[in-house]
């Protein structure tokens, strides 16, 4: 599925801190993007409020390596469906995540829906990503192609961030209705979430108003949680000592890169009292920056 967009690289500027170092950057109609490469690693980077967010981040000597620490914990998914053969991940960023999870699931069907055409170029001139007949994108807002989209998905995988941000209509009741539509009966929802604010038990109210099941990671130290959701009521996926155990789960390509014991560590319970003031996010009202302002103000008074 293609669309064609028109954009603009209003600035593109490089600065070689030393042979094989760079800093780029980019501004696009929904991005202001920064690449910078230090060594082997390369990160991308989102420009918004005058600080920049990490999108992403790729280690060209070994591509399997889960840099960036989240993108470990949305293997959490694994103990709730282990064999996942089709996944859709809504954000593409520099594919940090994809390239073990193909190692791992060589047969699986990864596809990935990305709004910016830039974000897509950048992936793989820069971040060595190289789309397959296993790993296509989708140049497209993932709410219409998840709308459009007919099949069905084993996981999938929310994790598309603009400036730090998810754009308000991929938080929406609604949307969760037509992600949970689009699941196998087993599926998982997976979402990236971050729990630094207000919104982010509005996240969680919005979420099991659709799924009646929902179990968390919290990656340490980074402010980003990973729900996990699936739209069943039986079997009770809450349990963790009823999950499969990280051994059966192991692949080889996660040997040194992945401790699924580790992620299954991070699974905590539901902040229950905090998401009951939370408010059911809906296309009609989803006042998302609203709620993310008020951790930066909560931040700067502690």
């Amino acid at each position: 599925m293609k669309i064609l967009l028109t954009f603009c690289v209003l600035a593109s500027a490089a600065v070689a801190a030393e042979a094989g170092n760079y800093i780029e950057r980019y501004d696009t109609i929904y991005n202001s993007l920064t690449i910078e490469r230090t060594g082997t690693v390369v990160e991308m980077r989102a420009r918004a409020h005058g600080g920049e967010a990490l999108e992403s981040a790729v280690d060209l000597s070994d591509p399997l390596k889960l840099v960036v620490p989240y993108t470990r914990s949305l293997f959490g998914a694994l103990f709730l469906q282990p064999k996942p053969e089709r996944v859709l991940m809504i954000g593409l960023g520099g594919a940090g995540f994809h390239r073990l999870f193909t190692a791992a699931y060589p047969t699986a069907l990864l596809q990935t829906v990305e709004l910016d055409p830039k974000v897509h170029e950048l992936c793989q001139s820069h971040l060595g990503f190289k789309p397959t007949a296993q790993t296509p994108v989708a140049v497209l807002d993932g709410r219409l192609f998840v709308k459009r989209d007919k099949g069905r998905w084993d996981w999938l995988i929310l994790d598309a961030f603009r400036g730090g941000f998810v754009p308000p209509h991929l938080k929406t009741v609604e949307f969760y209705r037509e992600c949970a539509a689009r699941l196998n009966d087993r599926g998982v929802f997976v979402s990236n979430l971050h729990a630094t604010s207000e919104l982010y038990y509005s996240d969680l109210k919005t979420i099991r108003e659709v799924f009646p099941q929902v179990v968390i990671f919290e990656t340490a130290g980074r402010g980003n949680v990973i729900a996990c959701a699936v739209k069943y009521r039986t079997p009770v996926i809450t349990d963790a000592a009823k999950w499969p155990t990280a051994e059966s789960l192991a692949r080889a390509p996660f040997a040194g890169r992945l401790d699924l014991n580790t992620v299954r560590d991070e699974h905590w319970a539901l902040p229950e009292q905090a998401i009951a003031r939370g408010k059911i996010l809906s296309d009609d009202f989803a006042p998302v920056e609203f709620l993310d302002a008020m951790k930066t103000n909560n931040t700067k008074n502690k």
